[in-house]
C-alpha cells in the first residue's frame, strides 16, 4: 500500500503504553498505522529515520497573541496595567494594520514551529491575516478574534467584530488547519451585553469561547466591588460557560469557582512564565485537578513571556507547582507532557483529532534529538522532556502529515526574510517610541 510518509526507528510516546521503538505510517494527513516493521507493509513517498529521537505528539499552545511577535522585549519589568497602558496599547494603536498583523503572525507562527508547537489558540485582531500566515507556515490554529467594548484595530464596535467572526468562520470552514473562535478580551474590557453576545455567537456557530480571566487580584477585587460576585461566578450568572470555553490564566479561583468550571467542563490555560514575569501571581493547581478541571498550557504572547517555548513552560510549571505544594511528587513528568498535548487538545475540543498517537488522528508530530551531550544518559524520555531538554533539540515538525521543519530548517518560509522584516519593524517602533 502506498502512503505519504513513514517515520521509523523512533522512540514513540504512546501515553497508554511504555515508550518503545516504533514506526508510524501517515496517509492523507492522518496516522494510518503504528507498529513494527512497517517498511515491509507500506511503500512511502517519504521516509524519516528517527533513530535516537523521541517521536511524540506536537505541543498544543492554548493561549497566545501570535501577532504581538514584534513586541518581544519592547517593555519589561513593569506591572500589568502600566505595561499595557503605557507601552503595548500605544504601539498597537499606531501600528496595527492588516499588513502588520500578517507579517508579525508569520514570524510568530514560525517561532512556534521551532518550539514544537503544532496547534495554537490565539486571541488578537485581523484574524484573516493571521489565518493566511498560519496556512503559509503550515501550523494548525484556533483564531480568537478579540472582542472589546470600545473601538480597536479596524472595528468600531463589538457588533462589527461579531459579524467579522461569523464571516471568517464560514470562510475557513473547510480549511484543514484553521478554525475561528470568539474571544472577549476580559470582564473589565467587555460589558455584560457583549459577553452574552459573545457566548451566544460561539454557541450558534459551535466554536470555542476564549477569555482572559482572574489574572490578577485587582481584577477579582474590582469584579466583587462592581457585581458582588467573583469573576467566574459573574460569568456563570450570564450563562457564559454553557458552550466550549477555555479561560486563560485563571490564577485566583476559590473553591466555588473551581466547582463551576468543573461542572461546565471549562478548561484552564496555565501561563506560568507570563504570570511570574508580570507578577500577576501564582496558585497551586492541585485543587483544580482534584475538582476535575482540565488543565492545558499557554505561552501567552512574547511581549509578556518573552518566548514561545512550551518546554520551558512545562519545566517551570512542574517545578513551581512542586514547590507551592511542598510535594515533589505533584505533577510528575508524564502528567506534564499530557497537559501540554492531550490537555490542550481537550481544551480546544479537538481531542478526537490531535494530542496523542492514535490511528485516525491528525499526524501532528515532533521529533526530538536525544543523541547529544545535553540529553544523555536517558533513563526516562518523559523526565528528559520536562527537566533536561530545550527547544534546540526539537529537530523535525510534521503538521497535518506534512513536514514543516526538517533538522531545524523551516520548509515553507525563508527564515532570513523573517528576521530582516522583524528588524525593519523594530526600527519603526523605536522611532515611534522616541517621539512619544
Amino acid at each position: 500500500m502506498n502512503i505519504d510518509l513513514l517515520i521509523k526507528n523512533g522512540l514513540a510516546l504512546e501515553y497508554d503504553k511504555e515508550p518503545t521503538i516504533n514506526s508510524i505510517a501517515i496517509l492523507n494527513g492522518k496516522i494510518l498505522d503504528i507498529g513494527k516493521d512497517l517498511e515491509q507493509k507500506y511503500k512511502a513517498s517519504q521516509i524519516i529515520d528517527a533513530a535516537d529521537k523521541i517521536v511524540m505528539p506536537g505541543f498544543v499552545n492554548t493561549h497566545s497573541h501570535v501577532a504581538m511577535s514584534y513586541f518581544k522585549g519592547l517593555a519589561d519589568d513593569l506591572p500589568l496595567q502600566e505595561w499595557l497602558s503605557k507601552h503595548i496599547w500605544p504601539v498597537e494603536a499606531k501600528f496595527l494594520s492588516a499588513e502588520f498583523v500578517e507579517d508579525a503572525a508569520l514570524y510568530g507562527c514560525a517561532e512556534m514551529i521551532k518550539n514544537g508547537i503544532t496547534t495554537f489558540s490565539d486571541m488578537y485582531f485581523f484574524g484573516d491575516q493571521t489565518a493566511k500566515s498560519a496556512e503559509k507556515v503550515g501550523i494548525r490554529a484556533v483564531l480568537g478574534e478579540g472582542v472589546l467594548d470600545y473601538p480597536v484595530a479596524n472595528y468600531q464596535n463589538a457588533d462589527e467584530i461579531f459579524a467579522y467572526i461569523k464571516k471568517m468562520h464560514h470562510k475557513y470552514l473547510k480549511s484543514e488547519l484553521i478554525d475561528f473562535a470568539v474571544a472577549p478580551h476580559a470582564i473589565y474590557t467587555c460589558g455584560k451585553e457583549n459577553l452574552i453576545k459573545a457566548k451566544n455567537l460561539a454557541q450558534e456557530l459551535g466554536i470555542l469561547l476564549h477569555i482572559h480571566l482572574s489574572e490578577t487580584k485587582k481584577e477579582v477585587a474590582d469584579c466583587i466591588n462592581k457585581t458582588g460576585m467573583r469573576p467566574v461566578e459573574y460569568l456563570d450568572s450570564l450563562g457564559f460557560f454553557e458552550g466550549n470555553v477555555v479561560v486563560a490564566h485563571a490564577i485566583w479561583l476559590n473553591e466555588n469557582e473551581q466547582n463551576i468550571l468543573a461542572k461546565n467542563n471549562t478548561s484552564v490555560s496555565i501561563n506560568t512564565s507570563s504570570n511570574l514575569k508580570l507578577a500577576s501571581g501564582f496558585n497551586s493547581f492541585r485543587s483544580y485537578i482534584e475538582h476535575g478541571i482540565n488543565l492545558s498550557l499557554g505561552t501567552d504572547g512574547v511581549a509578556s513571556n518573552n518566548n514561545l517555548s512550551m518546554l520551558q513552560e512545562i519545566s517551570l510549571t512542574a517545578k513551581l507547582q512542586k514547590a507551592l505544594n511542598d510535594d515533589p511528587t505533584f505533577l510528575p513528568d508524564k502528567d506534564m507532557i499530557k497537559i501540554a498535548t492531550i490537555g490542550g487538545a481537550k481544551a480546544l475540543h479537538k481531542s478526537n483529532q490531535i494530542g496523542s498517537f492514535e490511528i485516525g488522528k491528525k499526524a501532528d508530530i515532533i521529533l526530538i534529538d536525544v543523541n547529544n551531550i545535553e540529553t544523555q544518559p536517558m533513563y526516562d524520555p518523559y523526565s528528559q522532556l520536562v527537566y533536561s531538554l530545550s527547544s534546540e533539540q526539537i529537530k523535525d515538525v510534521i503538521i497535518n502529515g506534512k513536514i514543516v521543519m526538517k533538522n531545524r530548517q523551516l520548509i515553507n518560509i525563508d527564515a532570513k526574510e523573517l528576521i530582516e522584516k522583524a528588524k525593519y519593524y523594530q526600527k519603526k517602533i523605536i522611532k515611534f517610541n522616541s517621539m512619544k
